[in-house]
């Protein structure tokens, strides 16, 4: 803890640093202010802490959400009062949303003030609603209240925090001046008592390096009769189906694939997954939505869907799930939310995967892998060679190709985060599965364009390796100065914007058929380019022409091992144009193919 406190706001500040620390929460997102000059004090002066100091709160928010992604663990943000708070409010739902642990420090005004016409005081009690696992009012430091309640207050805070299945933590920290330590007030002259008086009941605290409180942790594991109806019904199922969303971390992965080998059943495998694009399942389908381009797979069923992990971006396997529900939909979720938007789910466990297939695969009977899933699997592959055939037998740049170009070159490592709209679905229609990538992040939660540039640099920092981030134009637009977080990072952040002038996802809606409004209010045409936002902060900048041109420059990029900016100039009416060629051609090919039995 740091010695340098001498004022009570300095001492507690020291104090809900370090607990945190000894709760082995060190990374910090730090925006500059004044009421919160004793938390920033006391970080910047704690040997142990990691910092990044981000000016933009809207950012530093989708930074610590980045974090949190790549690590499990939560980030801390530390504002000053007013606005500042409200604007992590979008990556607060996404964390709630999505269940990424945050914990927000927002400095605030003491009681007087409030309601006074105070200046930068704002109601901050309740500020995120229900999108906060928990939030506790800290009352102004002070010598009548104990120096164990705000280590005890941290400790609770941190356990909310990370308590599966995880989100985002509120503590709202009064503080009264001096908000600084100064030579002419010090704790010795407030009210008569010393520092060392007032800290005399943490002498065992400060004499070890754990924290106050210890909370142990908790593993969800179903009662040992679910398990067993759960092992009953795979058992019994002929035809089964295993669809894998959003998984958490590699733990997560290797329960799915141990799962999926004594299955053997077809895998659809969502981008989020981390399997999409790596793995070497026998069983693996990769390109199981555009199966469902063809009829005859639109009217395909299966007795059981066992699905793991969170929501898919599919929205043909949500179609096809209304219109031909499974006898028994089983979702398997480390978390309570219903996610079952088709209302077909039958059987619903909240379970850490890991702990749950200790006692579940032993009672699971080995089957070989049946001829109807080889089918599925081939006819997956044979998509695999109309992609590359269609896409990359042409030099001119197109978007889909690029994140199939991405998905190959991606070194072994190297991070993958995705934006939203299309170059996430670019990526998990047309990615190739045979690359090195195992973690990809986006923010599916709740599928903002938002945030982008500083989630994947938190991203970044989280996973401690470089990252590549495939991004839209109006999504970077949103975040264009996180890009000066990106010449001071300790990781590299290729971002590769996708520029098509607009938003490109509108082109495949059927607002797109409304000439009169289409543009102005859908497409929005901005007539930008990059290259000077990318000069103004120091970043390498690539623009190619070709398809050739872009596999040089991005192999270019990686190995300078400095963060950069390749933007690709597209068509919005090409894009679509291409996608639906290529859809059409993925159907004239497998059309005379019948449905696997």
């Amino acid at each position: 803890m740091a010695s340098n406190t001498n004022t009570i706001n300095s001492l507690w500040g020291s104090l809900l640093i370090e607990e945190l620390v000894r709760n082995n929460v060190i990374y910090f997102v730090i925006s500059p202010g004044s009421r919160s000059t004793p938390l920033t004090l006391a970080i910047a002066r704690h040997a142990q802490t990691q910092t990044t100091v981000c000016f933009d709160e809207r950012a530093a928010a989708f930074h610590a959400l980045g974090y949190a992604r790549a690590t499990g663990q939560p980030a801390v943000l530390v504002c000053t009062s007013g606005t500042a708070a409200a604007n992590y409010y979008p990556a607060v739902i996404e964390a709630a949303t999505d269940a990424v642990p945050l914990i927000i420090l927002s400095a605030d005004r003491p009681p007087e003030l409030h309601q006074t016409g105070a200046n930068q005081t704002i109601q901050q009690r309740h500020l995120y609603g229900r999108h906060v696992q928990w939030e506790f009012e800290l009352p102004c430091p002070d010598f009548q209240i104990a120096p164990q309640m705000p280590l005890t207050t941290v400790d609770q805070v941190v356990y909310r925090a990370r308590r599966a299945p995880g989100g985002p933590v509120h503590l709202n920290c009064q503080f009264r001046e001096p908000l600084a330590p100064t030579d002419q007030t010090s704790i010795a002259d407030m009210d008569g008592m010393f520092e060392r008086d007032y800290l005399a009941p943490l002498q065992n605290w400060q004499a070890r390096s754990t924290a106050y409180s210890h909370y142990g942790q908790s593993v969800t594991v179903p009662l040992a009769p679910d398990i067993t109806h759960l092992a009953e019904t795979l058992n019994q199922t002929q035809r089964g189906l295993l669809v894998v969303g959003q998984l958490a971390h590699k733990a997560e992965q290797q329960a799915v694939l141990t799962l999926a080998k004594q299955l053997n059943w077809p895998v659809f495998a969502d981008i989020q997954s981390g399997l999409r694009l790596n793995s070497t399942l026998p069983t693996i389908v990769p390109y199981f939505d555009q199966l469902w381009l063809l009829e005859n797979y639109q009217q395909w069923s299966v007795e059981t869907v066992l699905q793991i992990g969170g929501r898919l971006i599919s929205k043909r396997f949500l179609q096809w799930l209304t219109h031909h529900p499974p006898q028994q939909h089983i979702v398997i979720a480390n978390n309570p939310e219903r996610h079952d938007p088709a209302h077909t789910v039958s059987l619903r466990l909240e379970a850490d995967l890991g702990h749950l297939m200790e006692p579940l695969l032993p009672q699971l009977h080995a089957r070989g892998v049946e001829t109807w899933v080889t089918e599925l699997v081939n006819a997956s592959q044979h998509i695999h060679s109309i992609v590359d055939q269609v896409l990359l037998s042409q030099s001119a740049i197109n978007e889909p190709a690029i994140a199939r170009l991405v998905s190959r070159q991606l070194p072994p490592g190297h991070g993958l985060y995705l934006a939203n709209s299309m170059p996430i679905r670019d990526m998990d229609m047309y990615g190739a599965p045979e690359g090195n990538i195992k973690i990809v992040g986006c923010d599916r939660g709740t599928s903002g364009i938002e945030g982008a540039i500083a989630a994947a640099a938190g991203f970044a920092m989280g996973q401690q390796t470089p990252v590549t981030l495939l991004v839209g134009d109006l999504s970077l637009l949103h975040d264009l100065n996180s890009l000066a977080v990106l010449k001071s990072l300790a990781q590299p952040v290729i971002v590769i914007v996708i520029n098509n002038d607009g938003g490109g996802i509108f082109s495949f809606l059927p607002v797109a058929q409304c000439d009169d409004v289409f543009e102005p209010y859908f497409g929005v045409p901005h007539d930008l380019t990059f290259k000077t936002a990318s000069q103004m902060f120091t970043l390498d900048y690539y623009c190619p022409q070709t398809l050739a041109d872009f596999t040089q420059v991005y192999t270019t990029a990686l190995d300078h091992q400095c963060s950069a900016v390749i933007e690709v100039v597209t068509d919005r009416h090409k894009n679509l144009a291409l996608h639906q060629t290529l859809q059409q051609q993925i159907v004239k090919e497998l059309q005379p193919a019948t449905i696997p039995v």
